[in-house]
């Protein structure tokens, strides 16, 4: 086929734009559609301050939300049952719902308590018709639906007998349970259920039902009960008066002024004075709703998923008041949850720090793996805001003082509970301003440590005492770990403080305990060793003298030899008591210094005992204070008589060598050597005592040994040091 050139021209006009527009068509068609949101409409039968609701919409919300991300259309909305008649309620929640949701199309609905789930029962089907409805509350909460209809959910099963048996079970003596609750529809529905369900324990102790009362008789008859009564509170949204109520106020209001236990069936109420029940978790429960609703929202029919019975019901108690009544908790059932237990000072700090590493490590891998996204979609930046966010949520929320700085060193983010625990603003925290809460005795060594680890990027643990917001001075652990990008660049530090003046105060007192013990024990050698010298010795020598008297004025030559004998071996017992008191307190270490007395120990315990003892010494000042000579000698002592007992060989070093900064001394031999790990742990008191010691002069002892290859043992004491705590003899 022939083209005119004209034709051509034409063809090749309306061609080009055809191939483009068809391009264009098909790589549209290639690339896959957004997937829609899933509108999702969580409708509450009670007000949305109410401690449970607060609790089930952040499980609800947060388990969606984890699963959906940003596919995820949340609303929630309060039918405020309990202050207004369900009534009215829920004709003007009509009105309501109908407008705003007119336009909007939800793929599932979850229905709250009982007055939601029968406001869906009513005008479900008018104002969403076709969306599938999931349930939460208790296996009562359906009784009105009409069978057959679809409905999905999980239903926890709330018998207030399992409370009275578990009030019977802790206090075997209960004679009368006083059954408080009010006077609202809701209140008096819930009576009767529970008459029904106590009805067969009657027989075991007496019941007292009390609902035609005010608040405030009723917090009056909880303070006169007599004993061996029990309060077991129901509910109270209206009283006789017809005062309008916050149930939990007027249950806290009870538990505070009743002179005998107090019980609940909710969850949410441990903490505010009672004792506990076998309650419905509300975060158990709403866990297992969330599950069902993604259920439906992955696809899966309404009539596939029948109603389940939730395993959120539990016993439940508040450790605090088992103290505050003496109840036994051994008397507890198997499984059940005692909240508030107070650990011990240890089990306090020790949780503390795993649970900042844990954040620390948590906020790490998190930025680690959004900026990674974030280098390939500018969805992922999105999402590495939001998780910081949600990081500084958590953060506020931890009980520790967490900390970040930048890679210019400077302060960038303090929590709320650094704020707390210092008084000041954030914008005074940023940058250096929190060195100004520094104690100024520690900010130089603060500074210098901080700054150290910063430039090589290593961890660093740091104690110091921080200013607490009512002027006090307290001691802090302060750990920092280096925050790197995958790609290993360096972004900062991140950080977390303790407070551990209790222990320090601890501590202190230990080694105050230690130090007069060191003190008793070096007090009594030096009168020992001066009784030895100064009385024993010298009668011994007199002794000595009146028997070589006594040999030369003998008869005969079998006397003369006899004293003589005799003369000998008092001379060698005097010998040996001089050399006793001189290791117990040597009188050269306080006259000639630590060097000559050092010297003297090594050659006198060489000649008793045949071995080869090198000793060196240089730089050792003629000042040094008595409790550094004290120490060191004392270590000496006991590492080269260690030394000589335990290594099996003949040769020893010993090497004293100070500088302007601080003293060492070291004793070596080539012996049998041992175990390193065991050193503290299988071998007796003395490396145990040498640490002891040196600890009281802020010294350090290190002990470097192997089977078979010998042992070195290393003692360095600084001499920079403004006070020594204690005395180290």
């Amino acid at each position: 086929m022939c083209f005119h050139p004209k034709q051509r021209k034409l063809c090749i006009r309306w061609l080009v734009p055809l191939v483009i527009v068809l391009s264009v068509s098909g790589f549209a068609a290639d690339a896959p559609a957004a997937e829609p949101q899933k509108a999702v409409l969580a409708l509450y039968g009670s007000r949305p301050d109410l401690p449970s609701n607060v609790i089930v919409d952040e499980i609800i919300r947060s388990t969606l939300e984890r699963e959906l991300g940003p596919r995820l259309d949340f609303y929630a909305e309060f039918l405020d049952t309990v202050r207004w008649p369900e009534g009215e309620t829920q004709i003007a929640a009509h009105d309501f719902l109908r407008r705003r949701y007119a336009k909007r199309k939800l793929s599932v609905i979850i229905a709250v308590a009982r007055p939601a789930i029968n406001f869906m029962r009513i005008y479900g089907d008018e104002l969403f018709p076709g969306v599938p409805v999931v349930a939460y509350g208790d296996s009562d909460s359906l009784r009105d639906w009409e069978p057959g209809r679809p409905i999905t959910g999980t239903l926890a099963k709330v018998d207030l007998s399992k409370t009275v048996e578990l009030i019977l079970r802790l206090q075997p003596g209960t004679r009368e349970i006083l059954v408080i609750s009010g006077a609202s529809d809701s209140d008096r529905w819930r009576q009767s259920e529970v008459r029904r369900q106590l009805e067969r324990l009657e027989k075991k102790v007496k019941l007292t039902y009390v609902d035609a009362a005010s608040a405030q008789d009723v917090v009056r008859t909880a303070a006169r009960v007599p004993d061996g009564t029990v309060i077991l509170f129901l509910s109270m949204y209206v009283d006789s008066a017809r005062n309008k109520l916050l149930s939990h106020e007027v249950l806290a209001r009870i538990a505070k002024e009743a002179r005998v236990p107090v019980y609940n069936q909710t969850a949410t109420n441990v903490g505010l004075g009672i004792v506990g029940g076998v309650v419905v978790d509300p975060e158990i429960l709403g866990l297992e709703t969330a599950q069902i609703a993604l259920r439906l929202l992955r696809g899966e029919r309404l009539q596939n998923l029948p109603i389940q019975e939730s395993k959120s019901t539990v016993p439940m108690v508040d450790w605090r008041q088992l103290r505050r009544w003496g109840l036994d908790e051994k008397r507890l059932p198997a499984g059940t949850v005692v909240r508030f237990r107070e650990a011990s000072v240890w089990e306090s700090y020790r949780w503390s720090m795993i649970g900042g590493v844990v954040l620390i490590l948590a906020e790490t891998l998190l930025i680690f793996g959004l900026v990674w996204q974030r280098a390939r979609a500018k969805r992922a930046e999105t999402q590495l805001r939001e998780s910081e966010k949600r990081f500084r949520l958590v953060a506020n929320t931890a009980p520790v003082m967490i900390w970040t700085a930048g890679t210019d060193r400077s302060c960038s983010y303090v929590n709320k509970t650094w704020l707390d625990f210092t008084g000041r603003s954030l914008e005074a925290e940023l940058g250096d301003g929190w060195m100004e809460g520094v104690h100024p005795d520690d900010s130089n060594r603060c500074l210098q440590t901080y700054t150290e680890a910063f430039n090589r990027r290593e961890s660093f643990e740091l104690q110091y005492r921080l200013r607490r917001k009512d002027g006090e001075y307290r001691w802090v652990l302060d750990d920092g770990v280096p925050r790197f990008n995958p790609d290993g660049t360096f972004v900062g530090y991140i950080g977390s403080c303790i407070d551990i003046t209790e222990r320090k105060l601890a501590e202190e007192s230990l080694t105050t305990i230690g130090r007069r013990l060191i003190e008793a024990h070096e007090a009594e050698r030096t009168r020992i060793g001066r009784e030895l010298h100064d009385d024993i010795n010298q009668r011994l020598a007199l002794l000595a003298i009146a028997l070589d008297r006594w040999s030369q004025d003998a008869s005969t030559n079998e006397v003369t030899e006899l004293v003589r004998h005799t003369r000998a071996r008092i001379t060698e017992i005097a010998q040996d008591v001089q050399g006793l008191s001189h290791r117990l307190h040597s009188s050269k270490l306080d006259y000639l210094g630590l060097a000559a007395a050092a010297r003297s120990f090594c050659r006198e315990l060489s000649e008793k005992t045949k071995v080869e003892i090198v000793f060196g010494d240089a730089g050792i000042p003629h000042t040094l204070s008595k409790e550094v000579s004290l120490c060191l000698f004392r270590v000496l002592q006991e590492g080269l008589q260690n030394a000589v007992k335990h290594s099996g060989v003949r040769s020893f070093t010993v090497d004293l060598q100070g500088t302007e900064e601080s003293i060492e001394l070291t004793v070596a031999d080539t012996g049998n050597g041992f175990e390193e790990q065991d050193a503290f742990t299988r071998y007796g008191l003395g490396l145990i005592s040498m640490r002891e010691r040196l600890q009281l002069v802020q010294g350090e002892l290190s002990v470097k040994s192997q089977p078979g290859a010998g042992t070195t043992i290393r003692a360095r004491v600084p001499l920079k040091t403004d006070v020594y705590r204690a005395m180290a003899g």
